[in-house]
């Protein structure tokens, strides 16, 4: 009888921790399911979140974030601003980085073809990191040669590409995927599940990462419409 209760006592405490791991995105505590910036960023999307993905297209875990992340952000644009930007961590990600800011200043860069290049390079291991690559992807997926090879090579694009880098530094992106939340708040898959210490899979610290995503949006909202001092 005693082993019984002392079981059942067990099980009672392990789904109760196991419910309060889950349930705390809704309710993110800083520090476990968020980051904040130490200087704020400054934003301007009038009444609206802005909300940023730090990532690259060499990162598998961002290939995998990317079509929850797109639905999530389709599914807020009445409310949320959303922008991606490329980090470059090293020389070898700065054609990745041109590739995506010059489809950005053609204004083609749809999701779909944003989530080409992912598969691209994650899935069928096309590396893109030669300029005749690059072209040649482009071109193949209906993209004029000529006119993105002047836009790839002007200085437009590479001031596209400096300022992805500052933005990178300022901040203080040291892995991706991460989310930028109104220039002030940090959250990614890796922080709400190391946070939290919850042992999941991929596709669970996705929907985890969202609900935290969505309760940062909601405070951001209630920070832009409260009176300013």
């Amino acid at each position: 009888m005693m082993k019984s209760f002392s079981r059942w006592i067990a099980v009672m405490l392990l789904g109760f921790m196991t419910f309060s791991a889950f349930a705390s995105p809704s309710a993110p505590v800083k520090n476990v399911d968020y980051q904040v910036l130490s200087t704020p960023q400054p934003v301007d999307t009038g009444n609206k979140v802005e909300v940023i993905e730090f990532f690259g297209y060499f990162c598998p875990h961002c290939y995998a974030f990317d079509t929850s992340l797109t639905n999530w952000a389709r599914k807020h644009k009445k409310d949320v601003v959303f922008k991606r930007v490329v980090v470059k961590f090293s020389e070898s990600m700065a054609l990745h980085q041109k590739l995506f800011y010059t489809l950005s200043a053609m204004d083609v860069l749809t999701n779909e073809l944003h989530h080409k290049i992912f598969d691209a390079i994650q899935v069928q291991h096309v590396s893109l990191r030669t300029d005749e690559q690059i072209f040649d992807f482009i071109e193949q997926n209906g993209i004029d040669r000529k006119k993105f090879m002047d836009m790839y090579q002007s200085f437009y694009v590479q001031v596209l590409c400096n300022k992805a880098v500052e933005m990178q530094s300022s901040y203080e992106i040291e892995g991706v995927p991460m989310i930028a939340i109104n220039g002030k708040y940090l959250t990614s898959p890796a922080i709400v599940s190391s946070g939290n210490n919850m042992d999941l899979s991929e596709a669970e610290m996705h929907q985890q990462t969202l609900k935290v995503m969505d309760a940062l949006v909601r405070q951001a909202k209630k920070e832009k419409a409260a009176p300013h001092k």
